[in-house]
């Protein structure tokens, strides 16, 4: 293979040419489409930056609010379970206030069973001791006789 001098100069010139007559046809062009396609970047580059800060302040707000909430459930619990404690204490006394009724209506009803049983066996008892006195003395008691012997027996 040969190498001609004249080849090597031709080809170099047609290169030069080329280079020239090109860089001065589409270098403008280019260097513009890289420059826009930097600022096409960067744009995308500060809106991704923004969205970025976006979200992370949506994020601080949402924890915030998730604390928030958080709080407010605790407190709802807290007034349930203090509801809850003074309902239950509120029934409590209801109940012993029912339960005192009832035993003091069950006391006097016992108190006036008591008086009429008490009656009752006075009446008994008067009548078994008129019947003894009557065998004894073997004669008839009168009521009038009956009611001053009951006197006595109750008064002593």
């Amino acid at each position: 293979m040969e190498f001609h001098l004249e080849d090597i100069v031709i080809s170099l010139i047609n290169i030069a040419v080329l280079f020239f007559l090109l860089r001065l046809i589409l270098w403008k062009h280019v260097i513009r489409f890289l420059s826009e396609r930097a600022k096409h970047i960067q744009n995308e580059i500060d809106d991704v930056e923004k969205r970025r800060s976006e979200a992370e302040t949506l994020h601080t707000e949402y924890i915030e609010k998730i604390k928030e909430i958080e709080n407010q459930k605790q407190q709802i619990i807290s007034d349930g379970k203090k509801k809850a404690t003074e309902e239950s204490i509120k029934i409590l006394n209801e109940t012993h206030e029912k339960a005192k009724l009832i035993i003091s209506e069950a006391e006097a009803r016992i108190d006036e069973e008591k008086g009429i049983a008490l009656e009752e066996i006075q009446i008994d008892v008067t009548q078994l001791a008129t019947e003894m006195a009557a065998r004894i003395l073997k004669r008839e008691v009168s009521a009038d006789d009956n009611n001053n012997v009951i006197n006595e027996f109750f008064k002593k």
